[in-house]
Order: C-alpha cells, then sequence, then structure tokens
C-alpha cells in the first residue's frame, strides 16, 4: 500500500531535529545505566551502614546511665502490666554460629554471642538473675526461606 506523502512544512517553518534510533537507544542505554549505578550506590551505603553498625554493636560497653534506662523502662512496663520487656534486637549473623543455637533453643546458646550482647548477658548473669530476674532470647524475625533474621533479648520478672 503506497503511502500517502507527508505535508510539507509550510515556508516559514522548520522541523524540530529529529532524532536517530541510536539516539533513542543510547538514551535508554544512559537512563538503565544510570539506574544500574543508583542501585550499587545505594547498596554500597546500606553495607557501610551495617558495617558501621556491627563495630559500635562488637565495641559498645554498659554504662550506668543504660542500666538506669533499662530498669526505668522496666518499671514502666511492670506498671502496664507486662511482664517482660524487649531489651533489644540485633541481626543473627552477629551471633557466632549465625544464631542457629538459640533458634533451636540449645543449652550452650550463651557461647554463640558477640559484642554488646555478651556484655550484656554477663551483666545479667552477676547482676540481675541473682535478683530474680529472667533474660531470654529468641529469634524475632524471619528471612525469606525460614532463615533467621533478627535475635532478640528479653527481661523478664515473672514471679
Amino acid at each position: 500500500m503506497p503511502h500517502a506523502p507527508m505535508p510539507s512544512a509550510a515556508p516559514s517553518e522548520t522541523l524540530p531535529v529529529l532524532p536517530t534510533a541510536a539516539d533513542i537507544r543510547r538514551l535508554v542505554e544512559d537512563k538503565s545505566a544510570a539506574r544500574v549505578e543508583e542501585l550499587r550506590r545505594r547498596q554500597a551505603a546500606i553495607e557501610e551502614e551495617e558495617k558501621l553498625r556491627r563495630a559500635a554493636f562488637m565495641e559498645r560497653t554498659l554504662t550506668p546511665g543504660f542500666i538506669g534506662t533499662v530498669m526505668t523502662r522496666v518499671q514502666h512496663a511492670a506498671e502496664g502490666g507486662e511482664k517482660r520487656l524487649l531489651l533489644g534486637q540485633f541481626p543473627c549473623e552477629w551471633c557466632t554460629d549465625g544464631g542457629r543455637k538459640i533458634n533451636v533453643m540449645e543449652g550452650d546458646w550463651p557461647d554463640t554471642l558477640q559484642g554488646f550482647a555478651r556484655v550484656l548477658f554477663d551483666f545479667w548473669a552477676a547482676e540481675l538473675k541473682p535478683r530474680g530476674f529472667g533474660l531470654s532470647v529468641e529469634v524475632v524475625s524471619f528471612k525469606e526461606g525460614g532463615i533467621p533474621g533478627d535475635i532478640g533479648a528479653f527481661l523478664s520478672w515473672r514471679g
């Protein structure tokens, strides 16, 4: 089927500069490359932030201020009728076994704790356990495929 002739532009009008198909392909490639680079940059920032979080966790020490804050939180929780308090949570990868012993409740799970988790456990064992407080740890979140995500540490005062 023959194509109808294109109307010609009026003498005072000029056609806009028309891109080539190669120009459009290059535009698509440039945008795609920019998206990939942005994703790579974001992933690198997330990894760096996680690295800093882990380093801070591993080096953190127990302070009187932290202990005071915890005990205030315990009192508020108890006044609200609660019997336990989530002290904090951390990625299971920060345990020496990836959280496996905690997940299956093996008796020697404390041996897998590192950093601040170990410091907190030792403080509980020395100071809070003799005062009747309990401590439990458990997997509080899971990743795809049932892989443990975060470990939560709970202080309890059940009778």
